[in-house]
């Protein structure tokens, strides 16, 4: 609901429809410890694989906090197109702080920005599935969302998560064209919230996500035109990397951006210019390169396949870097769809 309408009694029905998880309020200040963020939680990578293929942290640890079991999942047939409507915003609104958090929204003119991937994988089964949408019509600030939604619970004989039981398509690309309806969220890890037990983040601006139930998926026309990145510089990519300023990052955040002209730093230990968990910092800005969007996607064997982690020797110069503003764990980053699209030049490995 927008701020300063007649919303009331809205909240009321809204109130009396929603399931638990639904309630309005801020993911961030249901979270438990240990819940959504929590290394605890997520650790489940062997040696080998954690040493340089995942992003900065394991799934688990990024978007919404898991729900128990279940949670999350429709256990009834899917809503009516009826009982799906919710009050119509749109992406600059959302942008501008004029729609509360936990109201039930419905967005049109949407474009896929990003493909699928896995968000969190928790070791009680719960599993998030994640997406970017951008405005049809706009790059830049106030352009771009984060979409979450529930999946089906992983058995604890189950190595991992498996898609097509959430509401969001398991081929989904950018470019698609898309109506959304769910629950306005805004998220930081637990882990980053103070040691007092405060649930405020630590310096870390939250990030905005709205939460697509699975009873009322997305709903996909035609594709139409690729989004558009937004071209950036060192000095705004500094900014959004400091993560502490949250009204640059609801304006940015889910935003596809493109950096040009960087260069890679070195990694010591290997000699190359690739970090542990397949990280890329540059010289020019403290903002990184993270490879978590492709790294999690179905591509490949699906997630955590470890010939989709990027491959780059030390020196590297990138004549552009394009990606989404992401939370990641607890850094603001850029997270770019594709290894050999995204980056110029593209990683080793690519065909």
């Amino acid at each position: 609901m927008r701020c300063g309408g007649a919303y009331a009694w809205v909240v009321l029905l809204g109130l009396l429809g929603c399931r638990d998880d639904e309630l309005p309020g801020s993911a961030l200040e249901r979270a438990l410890p240990g819940v959504g963020g929590a290394p605890s939680e997520t650790n489940e990578m062997e040696p080998a694989e954690r040493a340089r293929t995942a992003s900065g942290a394991e799934a688990g640890e990024s978007g919404a906090p898991l729900p128990g079991p279940g949670k999350g999942v429709a256990s009834e047939p899917p809503l009516s197109a009826e009982e799906c409507q919710a009050e119509a915003v749109t992406l600059l609104e959302i942008s501008q702080g004029r729609v509360r958090e936990g109201s039930q929204v419905s967005l049109g003119g949407l474009v896929a920005s990003s493909q699928k991937f896995l968000v969190s994988a928790a070791k009680s089964g719960s599993c998030l599935w994640g997406a970017f949408a951008a405005d049809e019509a706009r790059s830049g600030p106030g352009s771009g969302l984060f979409l979450v939604s529930f999946g089906a619970p992983r058995a604890e004989t189950e190595d991992s998560c498996k898609s097509g039981s959430d509401g969001l398509p398991d081929d989904l690309r950018p470019g698609d064209r898309l109506s959304a309806r769910g629950t306005l969220d805004a998220y930081a890890p637990a882990a980053c919230a103070e040691a007092s037990g405060s649930r405020r983040p630590l310096g870390v601006a939250r990030a905005l996500q709205l939460r697509v139930d699975a009873s009322c998926p997305i709903t996909r026309a035609p594709p139409g035109a690729l989004p558009e990145p937004a071209r950036i510089d060192a000095a705004l990519a500094s900014q959004l990397a400091d993560g502490s300023n949250a009204e640059l990052l609801r304006e940015w955040g889910g935003a596809l951006v493109r950096l040009e002209s960087m260069s890679a730093e070195l990694d010591p230990e290997d000699g190359d210019a690739v970090f542990p968990f397949g990280v890329i910092r540059l010289q020019e800005t403290p903002f990184e390169v993270h490879s978590r969007l492709y790294y999690f996607d179905l591509s490949g064997a699906g997630p955590r396949d470890p010939k989709k982690g990027p491959g780059y020797a030390y020196p590297t110069h990138f004549d552009s870097l394009t990606g989404i503003v992401f939370l990641d764990y607890c850094s603001w980053v850029l997270a770019p769809r594709d290894r050999c699209s995204d980056l110029l030049p593209k990683s080793a490995g690519c065909d």
